[in-house]
């Protein structure tokens, strides 16, 4: 074969293999997703990252994880770094606040913690989002930079986000902010932090209570992996496939990759699954026709050592027991169509009204995992703008 047939033939096979993953992609998006054009995009780019990713480890280099981007400009805000007892932030300051301060009134405070599977992601990396959330709630945002795992397993990354935000309740008066104005928020993994923190709190009686908890499509459970939206999301996903939350759940509990099969089919559970635990994670939750599971209390609730922790309600928030989801503060969460945390987000939402908590749960049917990350220009998806509009005006009304 000649130069001039390897080169066709190159080129004949580079297009049919183009046209083949173009196909695939396209044909494998979510049923009744709006601006598929750009989520087909958006799921191109993902799969890539997860193959360099992959690659990278394969060739013993660690977690792959991208350049901080640039840091975006903020006009309307006063941005400083700072450390709150040796844990990096970021505050972010509406200008407004420094006239307010000097008029003696005090102004709502918010924790943000950035999503990533507790593996990805920083302040530099969500520092766009951050600012325009301060802006339009009007709030004080404090940005936390925890470490990450699995150079930091739990219960680090929870033990930053809390150890930063007994700080700032501890010194609000200091960034003009009222400390009973306070509230916790984050995405995916920040979600989790969130409510961990929340729930932490709830036992503190020498700080302020918290004003309210926001979760946007939180991860709060490692129990089940079988749920409906977990099922779902083997066939159907964009941003986060189920191995890929499993293998975030693992490399924050303990880093042992080869339990991913085993998490897959819940084998890690199975001696529990008449437990009290299960019924945590019940799908009558769900809204199924379905009673919900009677626990049989004289289960052994006795796990190896380096999954203890999946039962530890600072880990998987879906684990705290009924008395102590009473008495936490207001709480939105967010929950997308397709996304595989969907259910958890659901599950979480129905057992804190059963236990007296004040919920505002929304669902966003087009949406899916990650999809606030699209919410400004040049590339933005109408759904997540509107998802990260709706979360700052719940903030500005409710702290």
């Amino acid at each position: 074969m000649g130069v001039v047939g390897v080169v066709t033939w190159l080129t004949s096979a580079s297009a049919v293999g183009v046209a083949v993953f173009t196909a695939y992609l396209y044909s494998s998006l979510p049923p009744g997703v709006t601006e598929p054009r750009k989520v087909f995009i958006i799921k191109g780019f993902v799969r890539t990252f997860y193959f360099l990713g992959w690659v990278h480890q394969k060739m013993g280099f660690g977690v792959r994880r991208l350049r901080p981007p640039r840091r975006a400009s903020h006009p309307n805000l006063e941005v400083t770094d700072a450390s709150f007892d040796g844990v990096r932030v970021r505050v972010y300051k509406p200008r407004a606040q420094k006239t307010a301060t000097s008029t003696g009134s005090k102004m709502a405070g918010l924790m943000w913690f950035h999503g990533g599977g507790w593996v990805l992601g920083s302040i530099d990396e969500c520092d766009g989002q951050v600012g325009r959330i301060a802006n339009r709630s009007g709030a004080v945002v404090v940005s936390v930079e925890y470490r990450l795992a699995p150079e930091h397993k739990f219960p680090v990354p929870f033990e930053d986000c809390l150890t930063a935000t007994q700080h700032f309740l501890q010194h609000a008066a200091e960034f003009g902010v009222d400390p009973t104005r306070i509230g916790v928020a984050g995405t995916s993994a920040g979600g989790n932090l969130a409510a961990a923190v929340a729930l932490r709190l709830k036992k503190e009686d020498t700080l302020p209570p918290l004003k309210l908890q926001a979760l946007v499509y939180p991860a709060l459970q490692a129990f089940d992996f079988q749920t409906p939206s977990y099922t779902r999301g083997r066939r159907y996903f964009v941003l986060l496939h189920p191995n890929a939350m499993m293998t975030f759940w693992i490399r924050y509990l303990n880093n042992n990759l080869s339990l991913v099969d085993m998490f897959s089919n819940n084998g890690h559970t199975t001696a529990l699954r008449k437990s009290r635990f299960a019924s945590y994670v019940d799908q009558h939750f769900l809204g199924h026709s379905v009673p919900r599971s009677t626990p049989n209390e004289d289960v052994s609730v006795d796990l190896p050592d380096d999954l203890k922790d999946i039962l530890n309600p600072y880990f998987s928030p879906l684990m705290a027991e009924d008395a102590d989801l009473s008495g936490l503060p207001d709480t939105y969460v967010t929950v997308c169509g397709t996304d595989v945390l969907r259910d958890d987000g659901i599950m979480y939402a129905k057992r804190l009204e059963m236990a007296g908590v004040q919920v505002r749960l929304a669902r966003y049917p087009s949406g899916f995992h990650g999809v606030m990350s699209f919410a400004s220009k040049p590339f933005y998806l109408e759904v997540g703008k509107q998802m990260e509009q709706d979360l700052a005006t719940y903030l500005r009304d409710h702290l």
